[in-house]
């Protein structure tokens, strides 16, 4: 079979060449390689898929790759194997009988980018300041994939690890793993006990007013896909160092992760 990587980041360069033993392999957004020729029956579109609504993730390109690029190259009845989800690409390919289906959006690979930026989070943290992870307080608000990685290795590090959570369910959770977990609310009282807080959850829990009770020189390291403002503008004007860390599989292990992608695609087109 054919394949076409389409736009992307390293992550995807890297798991073109982990399938190039097994598929011919072109690539298209992803740096200076040979002019393409002919049809593909299958195209790869990155992870992320879509950051502004209509063009393909394509940092690596000197141009704007819109989905419509899919049609110029993709044989009839292709499947299109995208990172995400995008309305335009799911019309485009109902619209011309291509076969869509979201890579990631399997567990086992959302496991494995989530341990991978639990591992850049934790690097990030460890060189965030002059001090030490060794004995400090950590605060992490959620306690999905991420959380979960992270904490097990914040404590492995000699950290004392909170979880603030909104469920019940995943306060009951924390602690069966032998974590010490509160809601958001109580944890705001005790702000200033910590010297580092991550943010797992996509929604804006910090402000002004929970950033003025944190500690003098407290670490705040965004790992939700937040905007960097106002957060970042509230947390420094209260002396709070502010972390923006978004992507990190594809900034800080992008051979790795896409090993892992290229797995995952290996095995969904095993029967194709």
């Amino acid at each position: 079979m054919r394949i076409l990587f389409i736009g992307g980041d390293k992550r995807m360069n890297y798991a073109a060449d982990c399938l190039s033993d097994s598929f011919d392999i072109a690539r298209l957004g992803l740096g200076d390689y040979p002019d393409i020729e002919g049809k593909f029956g299958a195209v790869v579109l990155p992870c992320p898929l879509c950051k502004n609504g209509c063009d393909i993730f394509a940092p690596l390109s000197g141009e704007p790759l819109g989905f419509e690029e899919i049609l110029r190259y993709a044989e009839p009845n292709a499947i299109v194997l995208a990172g995400g989800e995008n309305a335009e690409l799911s019309r485009i390919c109902d619209e011309n009988s291509l076969k869509l289906e979201n890579y990631f959006s399997h567990e086992a690979l959302t496991l494995k980018n989530a341990a991978l930026t639990a591992e850049a989070a934790l690097a990030i943290l460890s060189q965030s300041t002059e001090g030490a992870l060794l004995e400090s307080e950590v605060l992490i608000t959620g306690y999905g994939r991420i959380a979960r990685y992270l904490a097990a290795r914040l404590r492995a590090m000699g950290c004392r690890v909170t979880i603030a959570a909104r469920r019940e369910d995943a306060r009951a959770a924390a602690r069966l793993d032998g974590y010490h977990a509160v809601s958001f609310s109580n944890a705001v009282s005790i702000l200033g006990t910590y010297d580092y807080i991550v943010n797992t959850v996509p929604s804006a829990l910090f402000t002004d007013v929970e950033f003025s009770r944190t500690k003098k020189g407290c670490v705040y390291e965004e790992l939700a896909t937040l905007a960097e403002e106002p957060i970042k503008t509230c947390a420094e004007h209260c002396g709070v160092k502010y972390i923006y860390s978004p992507g990190l599989p594809g900034k800080y292990s992008p051979q790795k992760a896409g090993e892992y992608i290229a797995f995952e695609i290996k095995e969904m087109l095993k029967f194709r």
